[in-house]
C-alpha cells in the first residue's frame, strides 16, 4: 500500500474561508433585513402623511370659502357691505 502525505493547511485553510465567508452572508443578510424593514417604516410614514396632507387641503378648503368668511368678518370684526351712502367711487 502507497502512503500518500497530504498536508492539513490546504484544508483548514478552506474551512477557515467558508467560516469567513458565512459570517459575511449572515451580516448582509441582517443588515438587509433591517434596511429594508426601515423602508416599510418610510413607506408608511409617506402614507400617513399623504392622508393628513388630504386632511389639511380639505381643511383649508373648507376654512377659505366666500361665505365662512364674510361669516367671520361680521362676526368678529363688525363689518358690513356698504350702503349706497357709503360709496364713493372714484374714476381715473
Amino acid at each position: 500500500m502507497i502512503k500518500v502525505s497530504v498536508s492539513p493547511w490546504p484544508f483548514a485553510v478552506g474551512v477557515l474561508f467558508l467560516a469567513i465567508t458565512s459570517i459575511a452572508v449572515v451580516i448582509q443578510v441582517y443588515d438587509f433585513r433591517k434596511d429594508f424593514s426601515y423602508l416599510q417604516t418610510l413607506k408608511q410614514d409617506e402614507v400617513d402623511y399623504e392622508v393628513k396632507w388630504g386632511q389639511l387641503l380639505l381643511e383649508q378648503s373648507a376654512l377659505t370659502q366666500p361665505s365662512r368668511l364674510e361669516q367671520s368678518a361680521v362676526k368678529k370684526l363688525n363689518m358690513h357691505a356698504p350702503s349706497q351712502n357709503e360709496l364713493i367711487i372714484v374714476k381715473p
